[in-house]
């Protein structure tokens, strides 16, 4: 996996991507994070040791000398000196809030020895067993007697090759200045070489001459003080995350039942319009077949008073025939008159009647003056009420499919409205009643005429 890690260049990638970001950290807690991870430093002289701590200067991370520990002294003098460094260190470097006891060890440029090698990209994987291999070529000592390691500090995917930074020391030298560190109550966490500008240019990507089975911080990303706080974090942005998907989901839940509610409102209103409107339909259509024609009331007082002295009638009747689409009413006279000729015209002069025509030859009475006729015509058609409204509204309901209109009969109008319909047929026009609203009561139908009126002569 490292391997292929590094064939697909996602180290690489990972550096830049981290050095893109950094400076968008501000600069105290980045530098805040940084001295925390840095150790401090205690350099190996001839006759002293030097105890450089990290500070912050100028906004950026310097290590400045924080004590020296002479080693002219006798042994005792030398450790208590050191132990009384070391202590200060967590008063002085850090505040007392972090323990001085884990240091680095830097050894001086005249026992470590250190070159830059160029290798092939492929033993990257297996770089410190292929080194140990090939250690002979590169120090005059065996490989039992030196501590090596070797850190990769440069990458040409053209040429495929790594640069390596390489630096071994004898174990005598690296396992005499741990006991002496180790006397003074500090714990070594590394031993890096010397470098030529001194304590500023050290790096956590120095080589580390502390063998790999003795490094404390090997297993570093083990300990509770790194997970402890990435958990936190990873906690913190999941709950970021969730949190507003949870409310969203919360008020599309809520919405989704008001949407249902109000579909089921809609639902409910629509059936009900459907329901007022065929019931309205309904109503308005019995109406207009009621009232489409004059009534048969208005058709016997009519021909009361077109009919001479002189004429009485021995048959009268009105049917609906049907006629296409629409239904026509006829009406028969049957009777006898002194001058049945005329009749035609009288009812061509009505306004209740049309279409007026003998159905049969007239016939003389033997013997006297009088006449036998057979005469037929059609009622005229009336103008359709307009049609009902529905209460609050505004526009008039579309008419069904059979015609939809109503009629107020007249025993349902004022007594001055009732008084103008009935002057009405005495003038010889038909009265036509105002619509009915579709909550009041269906108009009572009149009695049927009989279907036979005689009248004595000269009546």
């Amino acid at each position: 996996m490292r391997g292929a890690a590094h064939r697909v260049g996602v180290p690489a990638f990972w550096h830049w991507w981290i050095g893109q970001l950094a400076p968008l950290v501000p600069a105290v807690p980045r530098n805040a994070l940084q001295r925390r991870r840095l150790r401090p430093l205690l350099e190996f002289g001839a006759d002293a040791v030097v105890i450089w701590v990290p500070r912050v200067a100028n906004g950026a991370i310097e290590f400045a000398e924080a004590a020296r520990v002479p080693l002219s002294s006798d042994p005792a003098t030398v450790t208590q000196a050191g132990r009384v460094a070391i202590d200060a260190l967590a008063r002085v470097a850090y505040g007392g809030a972090v323990a001085p006891s884990r240091v680095v060890i830097v050894l001086p440029i005249a026992q470590v020895l250190r070159k830059e090698l160029t290798l092939p990209a492929a033993v990257e994987d297996n770089l410190l067993q292929t080194l140990a291999y090939d250690i002979d070529r590169h120090t005059p000592f065996k490989a039992d007697e030196v501590y090596f390691d070797a850190v990769v500090v440069g990458r040409d995917p053209v040429r495929k090759e790594i640069r390596v930074d390489w630096a071994a020391a004898l174990k005598s030298v690296v396992d005499q200045a741990r006991r002496r560190v180790e006397t003074w109550g500090a714990t070594v966490v590394g031993v890096w070489p010397a470098m030529p500008a001194g304590a500023a240019a050290f790096s956590s990507r120095a080589p580390n001459l502390l063998p790999a089975t003795d490094r404390p911080d090997a297993n570093g990303w083990r300990r509770w003080e790194l997970w402890v706080p990435a958990g936190l974090i990873l906690a913190l942005a999941l709950v970021a995350i969730a949190v507003p998907l949870w409310q969203k989901r919360s008020h599309a839940i809520a919405l989704g039942h008001l949407v249902e509610q109000a579909h089921l409102q809609a639902n409910a209103s629509d059936a009900l319009r459907q329901q007022l409107e065929q019931l309205a339909g309904d109503y308005n259509f019995a109406l207009q077949r009621k009232y489409a024609f004059p009534s048969a009331m208005q058709v016997l007082d009519d021909l009361t008073r077109l009919l001479p002295d002189d004429t009485w009638l021995t048959q009268l009747e009105v049917k609906t025939l049907p006629k296409g689409k629409e239904p026509h009413r006829d009406i028969v006279l049957r009777g006898e008159s002194s001058n049945a000729g005329r009749l035609v015209s009288l009812l061509e002069e009505s306004k209740l009647f049309e279409q007026a025509a003998p159905r049969s030859p007239t016939t003389k009475i033997q013997p006297g003056p009088g006449e036998i006729f057979d005469l037929g015509a059609q009622l005229k058609s009336l103008t359709p009420p307009p049609p009902v409204q529905l209460a609050g509204s505004t526009t008039p309901l579309p008419r069904p499919a059979a015609p939809a209109a109503a009629a107020i009969p007249p025993s349902a109008l004022p007594p001055s409205e009732a008084a103008k319909d009935v002057e009405g047929p005495r003038n010889g026009t038909a009265g036509v009643a105002a619509p009915a609203p579709v909550a009041s009561e269906p108009p009572q139908a009149p009695p049927a005429p009989t279907n036979r009126t005689e009248r004595a002569p000269g009546s």
